[in-house]
């Protein structure tokens, strides 16, 4: 029931009571003084207390329809007392409107308030867990780039690429959190191939793709990063091109780039979809920069050192990390009273060959002459040029027999080989001096004095032979 319905009908209540003893109702009788006034009155009083309980809105139309009504009353009773009536009520009525008013002005003035001081707090706390949601943010941040901090200091004490490879994987596999395999790659440069480096995964789990996935060659090829969410549903990738790769269901993978050049590949991977984020491949392609720029201080000092010990023209150790790897055999061999044996190898009239057919040529014949020797002394010995044409080979744990046995092969070997210059076909022979330890010496300079003997008596013998007295 609306608000307004009872004074409403209260009001049309008392104009029927009050019509009741009106002569234009009621033929033949005259109106009471007597009974009208107070019925009049206490009628009005209730109809204030009405006003006063619905509203101002009511009150205006009650207003209106006892206006009428009283003038009505008026004219039709013609007794003057009644307007007083009329102005007293009306007074009362303006009295309780005005009141009403200010009632309704406080009323609206507090929901106003209110409704300002819950919009105020209601933003003060969003502002509040704004800048909770910002602290934590920044905590996190902070506690992220300390880390980095921290595990890029400790990348630069590696000196190993293996154990630097293990750092980075394992950390990316920590904080990732949600991958169930993570592995690095170093591009061959000779080959152009991915070749594994170091793994993170769970025990007893193998990571078969020496080489790298398809997704870490798409990685290697593009010098890009890459994330898949689901490759059942990689539209770069054919289904047929993943059937060795299915439990990579989910990946993300970023390529090692320094100097505009990929070193590797980086890869996180999971078997179940929609494991990784882009928050996920932004936090690998960080670790994979501050990992590229170790693993490429390391490649290039190890490319450094290796300059320092091997020839450039044909890759063999050279004489001074010789002379180190056989004061190492010497001490070994008189810890563990083992034997070793040393050939000194010395190309035939190689000044001659130089002469006629120019040192480009001679470079080819020292190169074929080192893949020679190599493969007949292989895996076991050590390799170095010793000097111009002259090459030293150490054999350990070989005695002298199998020293001259070995030596023997290397001769027949080069002898037998053709060499094409010019489009001329050439060869070359080898004189070969054989000794071994103990009984040529027990010292570094007492074996290679008694090699470079035997080789002299080669080359006196006649070339094309070898010496060495077992």
């Amino acid at each position: 029931m609306p608000p307004f319905f009872v004074p409403i009908l209260a009001f049309i209540l008392w104009a029927l009571a009050v019509l009741y003893y009106f002569p234009v109702l009621k033929l033949g009788l005259n109106l009471s003084d007597q009974v009208l006034a107070p019925h009049l009155f206490v009628s009005c009083l209730i109809l204030i207390l009405a006003w006063a309980l619905s509203g101002p809105m009511t009150a205006a139309i009650l207003s209106f329809l006892a206006a009428v009504f009283a003038i009505y009353l008026v004219l039709g009773s013609k007794e003057p007392a009644l307007f007083l009536q009329l102005f007293i009520y009306a007074v009362l009525f303006v009295f309780m409107v005005y009141y009403l008013y200010g009632i309704q002005k406080r009323t609206n003035d507090k929901k106003i308030l209110r409704e300002k001081l819950v919009e105020e707090i209601t933003l003060s706390e969003e502002g509040s867990r704004k800048k909770d949601l910002l602290k934590k943010a920044l905590e996190e941040k902070i506690e992220r780039l300390l880390n980095l901090q921290s595990f890029s200091e400790g990348l630069r004490e590696g000196r190993d690429l293996q154990e630097v490879g293990r750092k980075i994987v394992t950390e990316i596999y920590q904080v990732l959190g949600n991958a169930d395999q993570c592995a690095l790659y170093l591009v061959d440069e000779a080959r152009q191939e991915l070749s594994l480096v170091a793994s993170a995964k769970p025990e007893g789990e193998v990571i078969k793709e020496k080489e790298g996935s398809l997704f870490d060659q798409w990685v290697m090829k593009r010098s890009q990063a890459i994330l898949v969410e689901d490759s059942e549903n990689d539209f770069r990738f054919p289904k047929e091109a993943l059937e060795d790769a299915a439990h990579h269901r989910s990946l993300c993978a970023s390529p090692l780039i320094t100097e505009n050049k990929v070193l590797g590949v980086v890869r996180a991977s999971s078997g179940v979809p929609n494991t990784f984020s882009t928050d996920d491949l932004r936090l690998l392609d960080i670790f994979s920069s501050l990992g590229a720029v170790t693993l490429r201080n390391i490649l290039l000092y190890q490319k450094t050192e290796e300059l320092a010990i091997r020839d450039s023209l044909t890759g063999l150790y050279l004489n001074r990390y010789f002379q180190e790897r056989l004061s190492e055999e010497i001490r070994r061999a008189h810890f563990g009273q083992s034997a070793f044996s040393l050939l000194l190898i010395d190309l035939d009239f190689f000044k001659r060959y130089n002469d006629d057919y120019g040192h480009a040529a001679g470079d080819m014949v020292l190169r074929n002459v080192t893949a020679i020797i190599s493969k007949c002394v292989q895996p076991v010995g050590f390799v170095a040029r010793y000097g111009g044409e002259e090459f030293v080979v150490l054999l350990p744990s070989k005695g002298k027999r199998a020293a001259m046995n070995a030596a023997e092969k290397i001769r027949a070997e080069i002898e037998k080989a053709r060499f094409l210059v010019r489009r001329v076909e050439g060869r070359v022979t080898v004189s070969i001096g054989v000794t071994a330890f103990p009984q040529g010496g027990r010292t570094r300079e007492e074996l290679i004095w008694a090699v470079d003997k035997n080789l002299y008596e080669a080359k006196s013998g006649g070339r094309n032979r070898v010496c060495g007295s077992i």
